[in-house]
């Protein structure tokens, strides 16, 4: 266990593991050529030593004469049988009379095999002492001889029987021969692979280094050209590329973030000094000093809403980062809206604004009815914050087929410039460039709505209306009709 624990834990190199692939393909395929080669041999082989044998029984069947003898007998003539070069393993054969009398016999068959004298096979495998042999079988066939007496040519059975071992010696040579040539192209070809592989994954070990050069103070990427590039490796680079984008926004985002919540709570934090520094420059009467501290008060519930806001922000961001949770209530949507015009009439009625819920249906979202007044609330306060006096903020509800559902919510004001419609939802960013208290907000509240709204699998987006003002449609998943 110890010893795989270790082999697993272990870096594994891909250059190894390609050449390790192609080394082993070329294995498997030396292998195979290897057994074709001895099984296409092995049947020539079998097929040249049959008709062989098959001739070597024939001329043994030629020995075969009449006699001198009334009627003529047979007589097996063994002066004529050719010399053989073979000391071991020689040659067997047994010829047989038709009435079952032996006329010829050499070598150890001691009598032919019942699978062989009476079986229809013409061809069969046997053992002799221990060594492998082949018989042929030639059934009642007719003596060669020609006897002017005999009528009727007399029959017997010839089995001839010959040692295979020569042709498992060469079947063997054959092996060797074409298992040793395909090794020897086998180290070639693999050396030749060794070298196509990491020439081959060059452009990975550039893009490699391109991408380990990376760093906050250096974000420079610069792959190597297309025309050098494998085209597997086109679609690493974009992404390398697009991650780094991403790295390069998100960090310039926060940046952002941390110098414009500094520029905000040093602003608050300004405003409170420069309020007790005039409360504390000279004497001054009692409602002076009340006064003082009604300003003060504000000013610190302004700070507070500010970081309330600030860390509303983060706990949303965090808790869309670990995924939606499994347990949200349903809401209904209508009433939420409803809910976010009665908090907003105090201060549209304030800037006389009239606030108007268009299209009111009965429509069922799983969110939290909280949250969703929360972004219904932030939406009306920008609108109303940037709409001239006199206008009209409207919210409007409409169904997007069975499963969404969206909530526009319009106003009259002057618009978002073109260049500024993407970045709004971002942190701190803020329609009126300066900072002044008359403002109102931080650039927070539509950062808020965003990051809420994808929380819950929505998408948000601001245009511009093209008789006058913006419209920010929120468009969120809702439970089927």
């Amino acid at each position: 266990m110890d010893i795989l624990k270790y082999f697993s834990n272990r870096r594994f190199s891909l250059t190894g593991r390609l050449i390790a692939v192609v080394v082993g393909c070329q294995l498997l395929l030396t292998a195979a050529l290897t057994l074709m080669a001895v099984v296409y041999g092995r049947s020539e082989l079998r097929e040249a030593f049959d008709a062989a044998l098959e001739g070597r029984a024939t001329s043994t069947l030629a020995l075969v004469r009449y006699d001198e003898n009334t009627p003529p007998g047979l007589l097996f003539d063994s002066s004529l049988l050719p010399p053989t070069r073979r000391s071991r393993h020689r040659d067997v054969f047994e010829i047989r009379a038709a009435d079952g009398h032996i006329l010829a016999q050499a070598g150890p068959l001691d009598g032919v095999p019942i699978h062989l004298s009476e079986g229809s096979t013409t061809y069969s495998d046997l053992t002799i002492n221990g060594a492998p042999y082949r018989a042929v079988v030639l059934r009642n066939v007719a003596v060669l001889d020609n006897e002017e007496s005999v009528k009727v040519p007399a029959r017997v059975t010839v089995v001839y029987a010959s040692s295979v071992m020569m042709i498992r010696r060469r079947l063997t040579d054959l092996a060797f021969y074409v298992a040793g040539t395909s090794l020897l192209m086998l180290l070639a070809a693999s050396g030749l692979a060794v070298w196509g592989v990491r020439r081959g994954l060059e452009p990975l070990r550039e893009l490699a280094a391109q991408a380990s050069a990376i760093s906050v103070h250096n974000w420079g990427f610069r792959p190597p050209p297309p025309e050098k590039m494998a085209s597997e490796l086109a679609p690493l680079s974009r992404a390398i590329g697009t991650v780094l984008d991403r790295l390069r926004e998100s960090f310039r985002q926060q940046r952002d973030f941390t110098s414009d919540a500094a520029h905000e709570l040093k602003t608050s934090v300004a405003i409170l000094k420069s309020t007790l520094q005039t409360l504390t420059h000279r004497p001054r009467a009692e409602q002076e000093y009340r006064d003082g501290l009604e300003m003060l008060l504000e000013d610190c519930a302004r700070l507070e809403d500010l970081l309330d806001r600030m860390l509303r922000l983060a706990r949303i961001e965090q808790w869309a980062e670990n995924g939606t949770p499994r347990e949200i209530v349903t809401a209904e949507l209508s009433s939420t809206c409803e809910a976010a015009i009665l908090r907003m009439q105090r201060m549209a009625d304030a800037r006389n604004i009239a606030l108007e819920l268009i299209n009111p249906m009965s429509m069922r979202l799983r969110a939290d009815p909280k949250d969703l007044e929360l972004i219904w609330v932030n939406l009306l306060e920008n609108a109303v914050q940037y709409g001239p006096a006199g206008s009209k903020v409207a919210m409007r509800i409409q169904r997007d087929g069975d499963l969404a559902a969206t909530v526009s919510v319009e106003d009259s004001g002057p618009g978002v410039e073109l260049k500024e419609l993407p970045y709004i939802f971002e942190r701190f960013r803020r329609g009126d460039p300066s900072r002044a208290r008359s403002t109102g907000g931080f650039g927070l509240g539509l950062a808020i709505c965003k990051a809420l709204v994808e929380a819950y699998g929505g998408h948000i987006e601001a245009i511009n209306r093209p008789e006058r003002g913006t419209s920010i449609r929120v468009q969120l998943p809702a439970e089927p009709v």
